[in-house]
């Protein structure tokens, strides 16, 4: 896929999703909301309403860390069929890279698929979790071509001030260079508040680390904008906080209802 052969791929998936907005709009008027994760890394414990699966896709530009520059498109799933389990398959549309040698690469991202369970404690405070596994669908250098185990904790609390989502987690990695740690940890807090009730900014601060490997901490800005509750534009700026961490990164993207299954 060229460089302009990007952008139409975008577009059209872009187009496609809309489509599946629009139609859906007209099929539901009492609808449940979406439950908007983008842009922040952090999660919270809320699933989507049982029975209404829904997807986010979006765009991100990054500049520095690991490679000289990258864009991704990902898009993830979300289906709950309680109001505790759920199950979530994500992956990246369109993955590409440029190293540092100016050498590039592109394909299709690995997938994840994750079970989602939640516990509300009360009304401000519900703990959960996510397990699942980073599935090998990505070429080299893109993907590693190994299965990657692991998981997060959550817990969610909501206040006045604030929305605050904690993550907790680790990943065994099925990939790694010689002398580095198998496990890598990782961790996110983000703060969000809503705006003149169509708003809602949010900030972040997150990292990973990996024996052996430096340290990446990155702290984030984003802001979403509900269109209608079942449809919800986000976009976000992140910038590195470590030496070993991405320069910057810009995200944008939306999550919109499929629609009742069942």
């Amino acid at each position: 896929m060229g460089v302009r052969e990007r952008p139409i791929a975008f577009a059209w998936s872009g187009g496609a999703a809309l489509a599946v907005v629009c139609a859906s709009a007209f099929a539901q008027d009492a609808a449940p909301p979406v439950v908007a994760y983008r842009p922040s890394v952090a999660t919270p414990t809320d699933l989507p309403a049982p029975g209404w699966p829904q997807m986010d896709a979006g765009w991100s530009v990054t500049q520095g860390g690991d490679v000289a520059r990258s864009q991704s498109v990902p898009v993830t799933f979300r289906l709950a069929w309680s109001e505790s389990w759920g199950l979530i398959v994500g992956t990246d549309v369109y993955a590409w890279q440029r190293d540092f040698d100016g050498s590039t690469a592109h394909s299709g991202g690995d997938t994840n698929v994750e079970l989602k369970y939640r516990l509300p404690i009360n009304d401000s405070l519900s703990f959960g979790a996510e397990f699942g596994a980073g599935l090998p669908t990505a070429r080299p250098p893109i993907g590693s071509g190994k299965t990657d185990w692991g998981g997060i904790a959550i817990a969610s609390v909501d206040s006045d001030i604030a929305h605050v989502d904690v993550n907790v987690g680790g990943t065994r990695i099925g990939a790694v260079d010689e002398g580095q740690g198998r496990w890598q940890a990782l961790w996110a807090i983000a703060a969000s508040h809503p705006l003149w009730q169509v708003f809602t900014v949010t900030g972040e601060v997150s990292g990973v680390a990996q024996r052996h490997t430096r340290a990446q901490t990155q702290a984030l800005a984003g802001l979403n904008y509900n269109v209608t509750p079942q449809f919800v534009l986000d976009a976000g700026v992140a910038k590195g906080l470590s030496r070993s961490a991405s320069d910057w990164m810009l995200t944008a993207g939306m999550t919109f209802q499929l629609g009742r299954w069942f």
